[in-house]
């Protein structure tokens, strides 16, 4: 694996807009799983799609797509292709995004067709921009592969998502019924898992000092498993039916794999102990193999299994490896931006400050159960207790994105311009 290369990274203002809208849709998220407990079913109602698609597009994605700014030039030692076309990339996915959620949420089919189309309008301008940094790859580590086969994924994803949504404000014929299952794998199996994985097998050995002499030993055939399954899932419609559940299969095949590598790099960390991202990481990854077990349950006709599977693969996994890795991630950008800027300035860069480890523990202490309690709400069908693991969560939410004002606090302050 070769060893990260800070100096390609490309301006911090590129990644932090995105990981800022991100943290604003995690905190709407956190409200509206609170104050709509019983949205939460499968196959989802309006309000459920509403949901749904705060996560993954208010949320996750726009962290993803951060992460993805950030790691692809320092992973693959190139700097970022036409860095200026970020800016207009988040400006019509925020726009795009914010009609299309707020169509759902208030039930006008124009405002969906529109802002899902300017959306996924962005998300391919994104798979653009990311394909061209990627185009030579040095070396076919599963961080790259990983990184790569979510891109291909969400490039699936951009098309299919626009195509529904003008299916649902009545501009465009389209079998939603079949393209509902393409849609789902696609952007939940392929973009969001491959692109998690590939970005923890650089993230959790770095920050967690991992020793150089250990290594994954499954990395590659993890993210191949992983790939092969969502594949599987996507053929599936045109296929027999056990298709499915053996796509299914491959992919908890391959994340099983990956759990064993990232327990494996977490334990032989010199720095595991200490960081809170290395306990964040390995419950994120628990979650997750959860969460595909149970899909692979819920596929085998126990329809208990799907709700919780749902909620654990869709929100709670994917936001506890987000917020192990963001609260490391912006601290580091924050950092490295004080210190050049310390640096210009003839002074002492101080940003011990800005890792506050003790409190994303504490944070760690509402997420947790609070998450135990949504899931277990949703397999027993109580809304009380789905609403009373929300309110943990949204508190823990809270505290978080308080946490890291202090690092945008200070990444604004390194990036004021000095007085003449």
């Amino acid at each position: 694996m070769l060893p990260l290369a800070f100096k390609q990274r490309p301006d911090s203002a590129v990644p932090v807009r995105f990981f800022v809208l991100g943290l604003l849709g995690f905190l709407a998220l956190c409200a509206g799983v609170l104050l709509l407990p019983a949205a939460l079913t499968v196959p989802p109602g309006p309000h459920g799609v509403f949901l749904l698609h705060l996560a993954v597009l208010g949320w996750i994605t726009p962290v993803m797509i951060g992460a993805d700014y950030q790691l692809l030039p320092v992973v693959l030692h190139r700097s970022l292709v036409a860095p200026a076309w970020a800016a207009p990339i988040f400006g019509v996915y925020t726009v795009g995004v914010t009609v299309f959620l707020s169509g759902w949420a208030f039930g006008h089919v124009a405002w969906i067709a529109l802002g899902g189309t300017a959306a996924g309008i962005a998300l391919m301008g994104f798979c653009v921009h990311a394909a061209l940094t990627l185009r030579r790859l040095r070396e076919a580590s599963a961080t790259a592969l990983g990184l790569a086969g979510g891109l291909a994924f969400l490039a699936v994803v951009a098309v299919l998502g626009p195509w529904m949504a003008l299916a649902v404000g009545g501009d465009a014929p389209a079998p939603v019924e079949t393209l509902l299952p393409l849609h789902a794998a696609a952007g939940l199996g392929g973009w969001l898992l491959l692109t998690i994985i590939g970005a923890s097998y650089q993230l959790v050995p770095f920050f967690a000092a991992t020793e150089p002499s250990v290594r994954a030993r499954w990395s590659l055939p993890a993210v191949a498993l992983v790939g092969a399954g969502v594949l599987l899932l996507l053929a599936s419609v045109a296929l027999p039916a056990p298709a499915a559940a053996v796509g299914a299969g491959l992919a908890l095949a391959g994340v099983t794999l990956w759990a064993g590598d990232i327990a494996r790099l977490a334990r032989h960390g010199r720095q595991a102990r200490r960081e809170p991202v290395t306990l964040y990481t390995l419950l994120a990854v628990a979650a997750l193999w959860l969460a595909v077990a149970g899909a692979v349950a819920a596929l085998a006709g126990v329809s208990r299994a799907a709700a919780p599977a749902a909620y654990l693969g869709l929100v709670a996994g994917p936001s506890l490896l987000i917020l192990g890795q963001l609260q490391k991630i912006l601290p580091f950008i924050a950092a490295l931006d004080v210190s050049q800027a310390a640096k210009r300035r003839g002074q002492v860069p101080k940003t011990e400050a800005l890792f506050p480890r003790r409190r994303a523990f504490l944070i760690l202490c509402g997420l947790a159960p609070g998450t135990v309690a949504v899931a277990v709400g949703l397999g027993v069908g109580s809304a009380a207790v789905v609403r009373s693991g929300a309110a943990l969560v949204l508190l823990a939410a809270v505290a978080f994105v308080a946490q890291e004002t202090r690092a945008l606090a200070a990444w604004r302050r390194a990036r004021a311009p000095e007085p003449s």
